[in-house]
């Protein structure tokens, strides 16, 4: 069954939920996670390959990524099997919408990520080039009041947009960002920017269902630790390669600052399990129910 923003709005008002991430601090706390989760005291958000980390499946499932082992088309036999509800951005993901439809019985939503006020990324890009030509600066501000997304690197990769429009293709008829959609809902002044992770997405829906207080375990945004499941070796790649987050760290830590102050408007506690994170957006926590 295909859900929106309205389906999600205080679906788990004061419950406590758990945001599992891959960073080695997710292991800190992960049998408590596990038995808390068992015993129905939390909810728990996972993400992209969640089963490489978990035997158990999460209550909620977000997507946010383009390889082929993650497309919903690819995902269906194992999101029947399991009837996890799926939350996907299909800026990269082209799967059928009623490819989707007549295919999963499970609760399923297609978020948005990138069009900004509903423009094409050509049109949101021509917007940033025009600013940056006459103000010679990156200090650009239409789009959620937040410079700090097209500050060099961020930029030169076009900030999170695309100039083949078919991610474009995918937002007709319109609809509300999520970044857009949780600015109007806490009245903050800023939104976070496309998003360097697929984590500050399912904080964002966190925050949307009123979860409260909100765990994030394993959200360590390094890759040159590798990964709680030392299994997982494709860190030692991503370290060095165009996904490594040293580039990003200023546009990281301003959009976890941007949640956080989401959170507070409506009341939310979010409390971080990583001891010794680099970044200082979160109040340090035990996990302690």
């Amino acid at each position: 069954m295909e859900i929106q923003f309205s389906d999600l709005l205080n679906r788990h008002k004061e419950k406590p939920v758990v945001i599992t991430l891959y960073g080695p601090s997710l292991n800190n706390h992960k049998k408590k996670i596990i038995e808390s989760h068992d015993n129905k005291d939390i909810i728990r958000i996972s993400v992209n390959n969640w089963y490489d980390y978990f035997e158990t499946q999460p209550d909620y499932w977000v997507l946010s990524n383009s390889e082929p082992r993650f497309l919903m088309k690819n995902l269906i036999p194992f999101i029947n099997r399991t009837r996890i509800p799926v939350l996907f951005s299909d800026d990269g993901d082209f799967t059928s919408k009623d490819l989707i439809r007549n295919s999963i019985d499970s609760e399923w939503m297609a978020y948005d990520q990138r069009h900004w006020q509903g423009k094409k990324c050509i049109d949101i890009l021509k917007d940033f080039k025009k600013h940056h030509d006459t103000n010679k600066n990156f200090n650009f501000t239409k789009f959620g009041r937040n410079q700090t997304m097209w500050q060099p690197p961020r930029c030169f990769s076009m900030s999170g947009h695309s100039l083949d429009g078919l991610c474009c293709k995918q937002n007709i008829p319109v609809r509300v960002p999520i970044q857009e959609h949780l600015q109007s809902l806490c009245n903050t002044d800023r939104h976070y920017s496309t998003g360097d992770t697929v984590a500050v997405h399912a904080i964002a829906f966190a925050i949307i269902m009123g979860c409260n207080p909100i765990y994030i375990a394993g959200l360590d945004l390094d890759y040159s630790n590798g990964y709680a499941n030392k299994k997982q070796k494709d860190w030692a790649q991503k370290a060095v390669g165009p996904n490594a987050w040293a580039p990003v760290r200023k546009n990281l830590e301003n959009d976890l600052d941007i949640l956080n102050e989401s959170a507070i408007k409506r009341g939310i506690k979010i409390l971080n399990l990583n001891p010794n994170p680099w970044y200082n957006s979160f109040k340090l926590s035990d996990f302690n129910l």
